[in-house]
């Protein structure tokens, strides 16, 4: 088990490794396996992350983020042209419906709203978003249409499972746990089918959250 110590180095190694984070503008603390990353970024995009890849690191119980993004001179910019620019990203996106967004921005936060099919198109558009300059957080509304049928869901992951040549699905345990919610529990032999998995979940009509409490072994 590592100490506190040892995880602290481990995570300020891993955010120096990315060339998307200013590591030296981020400060690490670890008390109890909980990691506490504190300090100003220069964009929503870095602060994720930042918070992304201090959660991979092994031992880390939790991840606490105090992180304040602060865009420098160039990147700031009003909310009417964050507004104008989240529009026209999700407009254009292929993966996204044309039309049926709706945002709104408020001191650089934006707010996404509207109806979408998938979970991952859910997912998708607050990715784009969350890349623009001068955003500092974007609160996700979008709702995904439908209810999810579990015979769909073991049907997804079953062909997923069989295209990566991993096993059935059948030591997995899925549960609805209402309004689009799916429960996944079970142990899986490695990452890439915890991946699989998850991602066939999550584009599976009507589910709009994904619950993951699968185990590696």
């Amino acid at each position: 088990m590592k100490t506190d110590t040892q995880l602290q180095r481990d995570v300020m190694d891993e955010l120096a490794r990315d060339t998307n984070i200013h590591a030296t503008d981020i400060g690490v603390e670890v008390r109890d396996g909980i990691v506490t990353l504190s300090g100003d970024v220069g964009s929503f995009l870095e602060k994720c992350e930042a918070e992304r890849v201090a959660s991979r690191v092994a031992g880390a119980r939790a991840i606490v983020v105090s992180l304040e993004v602060q865009p420098a001179s160039h990147d700031r910019h009003t909310d009417a042209d964050i507004a104008r620019a989240a529009l026209a990203i999700l407009k254009w996106h292929a993966g996204l419906p044309p039309d049926g967004m709706q945002v709104k921005v408020e001191n650089g936060w934006v707010t996404l709203d509207g109806n979408v099919e998938l979970y991952t198109q859910r997912v998708q558009a607050e990715s784009a978003v969350r890349a623009l300059r001068g955003v500092k957080g974007v609160i996700n509304d979008i709702k995904v249409q439908g209810s999810p049928h579990r015979r769909e869901i073991v049907g997804h992951i079953t062909a997923a499972l069989t295209r990566q040549a991993q096993r059935e699905a059948q030591h997995l345990d899925i549960s609805l746990l209402g309004n689009g919610e799916v429960l996944l529990t079970g142990t899986v032999h490695s990452l890439a089918e915890k991946e699989a998995i998850r991602g066939a979940a999550m584009s599976t009509h009507g589910v709009s959250a994904v619950v993951d409490r699968l185990t590696v072994a």
